[in-house]
């Protein structure tokens, strides 16, 4: 006898999205990139456990220190550590279908051509695999 089991594959279903907007003056001496961050949940729950997003830095960009201030006393943060080349944002907590805005200042510190996109990653600090990453780039051209 032989029994077999057709199970579907599941769906790649996320609970939380993020959304990169990177903006720079391209014409400015000095580059500097912002990136708006919309962070938003839209799972099962009313709110979630404490997030973290991850933001990497594109090749050459350091986090601007007065922006990593601001980011600290931004609403639901509860705190902003920097480790290597990621900036990591703890957020309290994100309320269902109510999306949340945060701003991070970069500079560029060594020009790099050939720049790759860097990753930003948002996740349950308790269930690291329920998660959702997007990638962002500098939107003028290689200096």
């Amino acid at each position: 006898i032989s029994l077999h089991y057709n199970i579907p594959t599941p769906t790649d279903v996320t609970t939380f999205s993020v959304e990169v907007k990177p903006e720079a003056d391209c014409k400015s001496t000095t580059h500097k990139l912002t990136l708006t961050l919309t962070s938003l949940y839209n799972g099962k729950e009313s709110t979630t456990n404490m997030v973290i997003l991850d933001i990497k830095m594109l090749s050459g960009f350091i986090p601007d220190s007065e922006s990593i201030k601001s980011l600290k006393v931004a609403s639901m943060v509860d705190r902003v550590e920097q480790k290597d080349d990621h900036v990591m944002v703890y957020i309290q907590e994100l309320t269902k279908d109510i999306p949340i805005n945060h701003s991070l200042a970069l500079i560029q510190e060594l020009p790099v051509q050939n720049l790759k996109p860097a990753i930003v990653k948002i996740y349950d600090y308790y269930q690291p695999s329920d998660q959702d990453e997007t990638e962002y780039n500098y939107p003028c051209a290689a200096a």
